[in-house]
Formats: structure tokens, sequence, C-alpha cells
């Protein structure tokens, strides 16, 4: 596997992840990540986290990837962590959201390495097909989700092209500096927007959006393996909602 780590890009690998269909993965992750939301306790959030393991280890990624991609946003956990702390003056609640913050990002991780953007895009539109009928515009806005997606791993590999450059040049820096951080800022933001924009040119040279329905080229075939996975995060919020673990 390739050690030049990307956040939230999508690794290539045959795995049952990556071999999963694109609605019931999506029906797991959002399943998944509203029972992680209720979860209330630190016995659960273990169980949580044992759960995320097995997933990883049938992603055939290797751990030290994710946990690259974890450490990278710490300054999230940081601020969840101060802002909750701030809010209600309770330092054991801070320190349970800024776990569950770090078990969020690792679950998107888990989901946006194994599934490509236009997989995510077409997994959303077929779990949300239904609101099609009241007019909701849910192609459109499952292409804008996936966009996104790829808009974050877009700064964070323009980022690290800044820093190259930055080196090349002789101009000093410290990674994880507030100095370095005024530097990078406004290249980053305006290389990414550029990109963007580039991005929304090709999407209008191809006619997106132009047929009123949507096809896919290929699509998996449910397996067992998919069912299952589903089950999971569903026996969880019954066990969450019902039995008090909340």
């Amino acid at each position: 596997m390739n050690n030049d780590y990307h956040l939230f890009r999508y690794v290539p690998v045959s795995s049952k992840m990556h071999l999963m269909n694109s609605k019931m993965k999506m029906i797991w992750f959002l399943l998944t990540l509203l029972s992680l939301i209720i979860i209330r306790d630190y016995v659960s959030l273990l169980c949580f986290l044992f759960f995320l393991c097995i997933i990883m280890y049938y992603s055939k990624i290797g751990f030290v990837n994710y946990l690259k991609g974890v450490y990278t946003l710490w300054p999230v956990y940081i601020a969840g962590f101060i802002i909750t702390f701030l809010i209600s003056l309770n330092v054991s609640l801070a320190f349970l959201i800024s776990v569950k913050l770090i078990l969020i990002v690792l679950l998107f991780l888990i989901m946006t390495s194994t599934t490509s953007l236009s997989e995510i895009a077409w997994g959303l539109e077929c779990a949300f097909n239904g609101l099609k009928k009241i007019k909701v515009p849910v192609s459109r806005i499952s292409l804008r989700i996936a966009m996104d997606i790829k808009f974050i791993s877009l700064i964070y590999d323009e980022s690290k092209e800044i820093r190259k450059s930055m080196a090349y040049r002789g101009i000093p820096y410290k990674k994880g500096s507030l100095n370095s951080f005024k530097k990078m800022i406004v290249p980053v933001i305006s290389l990414s927007y550029k990109n963007s924009r580039r991005m929304v040119k090709i999407m209008k040279l191809r006619f997106y959006g132009i047929s009123k329905r949507r096809t896919n080229y290929h699509e998996n075939k449910v397996t067992i393996f998919d069912k299952l996975l589903v089950v999971v995060p569903i026996v969880l919020l019954y066990v969450v909602i019902w039995l008090g673990w909340c």
C-alpha cells in the first residue's frame, strides 16, 4: 500500500467493505453514526470501538493509516473539549464528547477509505430515494455531500503541497504552529477554491443534471455480510434506547 496518506481519500483495496452494496453501506453508516451520537457511557463506547476495529480489519487498510487520520484532526477534539466544558462546566462530559468526536472521525475515515465518491453519492441517493416523491432534489444533495468530502480531502492535500513548497524555498515553518498556519491558510483556501470550481465545470461539461433519472454503471449485490453489518447498529440502537444505556 502507498504510505503517502491522504485524509478522507478512497483507498482502492479488494475487501468485503469495499465490495459492499452502496445503499446498504450508507444505511449502515447512518445507523452507526446515530447510535454513536446517542451513546452516553464509556462501556457502550468501548463496545462501539471494538465494533469499529472489526470493520477496520475487514477493510484491509492498515490500522496505522486510520491512526494517522485520527491524529491529523487533533485540534477538533481539543476544540470540542473546550467548548463543551465552557458550556456545561463538566470535565467528564467534555472528555466524553471528545472521545465521541474521535470515534466519529474514525467512522468517517472507514466510510471514505472504502467507498468512492461516486458510490457515496449513489448510495445516499438510493437510501433516500423515497424523498423524491415530495420533490426533494436527492441527486443534487447526495452529489453535494460527496463533493464536500472531496473538498476536505483537497484542503488537506493542498496544505501538504504548500508545506513542501515552503521547505523547498527555504521559508521557515514549524508544523502545527500558529505562525505557519497564518502563512498557509490563504494559499490553501485559494487553491482549493480554484480546484472546486474546476470540478464544477467538469460536471457541467458532463451534462450532470440534464437527465431526471440517474443510472449507475455497476452496483455490487447485497450479500450476507452487508445484511449482518446493518443489523449490528440496529441491535446497538435497541440496547442503548430500551435498556437504558443512554
